[in-house]
């Protein structure tokens, strides 16, 4: 456990050994949170989190026919075929 300093700016440092373990680099931003009597800094995810159902039907084209689970498998098992073959040559 490491002790800090908050200095008269309200900024305190993140050990350096702290910052390279979790590659915290210059500009990081973090959410500062309370926990009971614990203050949190979460480093902001670099990437904002999402779910499944953001991005359902990101891919569908009006017009094209959708495909049943049994068509999908055997679609994607001809693609694995092909590129299984392409690669023995």
């Amino acid at each position: 456990m490491e002790t800090v300093k908050l200095s008269s700016k309200g900024q305190i440092v993140i050990p350096k050994e702290m910052r390279e373990s979790r590659h915290l680099g210059a500009g990081t931003e973090f959410i500062v949170s309370f926990d009971g009597d614990e203050i949190r800094l979460l480093p902001v995810p670099v990437f904002p989190r999402t779910r499944v159902e953001d991005g359902a039907g990101a891919l569908a084209k009006t017009g094209r026919k959708r495909l049943s689970d049994e068509e999908t498998d055997r679609a994607i098992a001809e693609m694995l075929r092909e590129e299984d073959e392409a690669g023995k040559s």
